[in-house]
């Protein structure tokens, strides 16, 4: 989980080892009621407190010698929310989305 001891800023973005369609399956099943999709490239995701737009757009593939992993650069855009709010609603959806490993 990122910004544990910082603020959570308003705009961030990350980049993360998915497609857009795998990232619209993992992020429906953290947030089923996610608006948008993988073939618009954006997506909101919207609590009580504030609203997150996450535009998504495919960065190639990354080789690890025969191995391919998709690479998807994420920018995630808080529309509403003060810190605290932001704060929440992303630690409800990362919390959600974090795969298992060590």
């Amino acid at each position: 989980m990122a910004f544990i001891a910082g603020p959570v800023p308003t705009e961030f973005e990350r980049l993360l080892t998915a497609t857009a369609a795998g990232f619209e399956r993992d992020l429906r099943q953290a947030w089923p009621a996610t608006e948008g999709s993988a073939d618009t490239l954006r997506f909101v995701v919207r609590d009580e407190a504030a609203s997150l737009q996450i535009d998504v757009a495919p960065a190639g593939v990354r080789r690890l010698g025969l191995f391919e992993l998709p690479q998807l650069v994420v920018r995630y855009r808080f529309t509403r929310g003060d810190e605290a709010a932001r704060r929440s609603l992303l630690t409800q959806l990362d919390r959600a989305m974090q795969k298992g490993g060590g």
